[in-house]
């Protein structure tokens, strides 16, 4: 059987700085249009309060949230509790590649867990309260060019894998 890969996707800081008071520290139109584009089609795994900051399901994909709240039930997701259990649900539906996509605790529990990651660096250090976790075990494996949105911020697209020695 098939096994999917588990993939991150998110845009950090110099210092992996994520969020702040639950919302984005940028909105990079090419990191949203990769974002859209990467996760069309494929299971998404997310926490409730990126859920709720998002404010809604995304459509054109499997929603996943995990959940320590047994009432919470979201228009148009799947609620789980444990890691294990979503990626059991996400595993039934996508055969090719699930997104982990957020928030910072998210990212802190299954990064053991993942095969891959595509990151948005951003060149600039600013306030956060949320930090994406160290990925020592990962490499590079494909870059782009550092290119400047309409505003100044100057970013550039990584995609790692893990290191064959760290496998999970």
């Amino acid at each position: 059987m098939n096994t999917p890969i588990i993939s991150m996707i998110a845009c950090i800081g110099k210092n992996g700085e994520l969020g702040l008071n639950n919302k984005l520290l940028w909105k990079i139109r090419d990191d949203l249009q990769r974002f859209k584009q990467l996760t069309s089609g494929h299971a998404i795994i997310m926490g409730q309060n990126t859920l709720e900051s998002i404010g809604k399901a995304l459509p054109d994909r499997v929603n996943i949230v995990l959940t320590k709240d047994i009432n919470f039930k979201p228009l148009n997701c799947k609620v789980c509790y444990n890691i294990e259990q979503s990626l059991r649900e996400a595993s039934k539906i996508e055969k090719k590649e699930i997104f982990i996509i957020g928030g910072g605790q998210m990212y802190k529990q299954f990064i053991p867990l993942c095969d891959k990651l595509y990151l948005t660096i951003v060149d600039q250090a600013t306030e956060a309260d949320t930090f994406f976790p160290k990925y020592d075990d990962f490499k590079v494996c494909k870059e782009s060019e550092e290119k400047e949105d309409a505003s100044g911020i100057k970013y550039k697209f990584l995609e790692l894998i893990r290191n064959a020695k760290s496998k999970r």
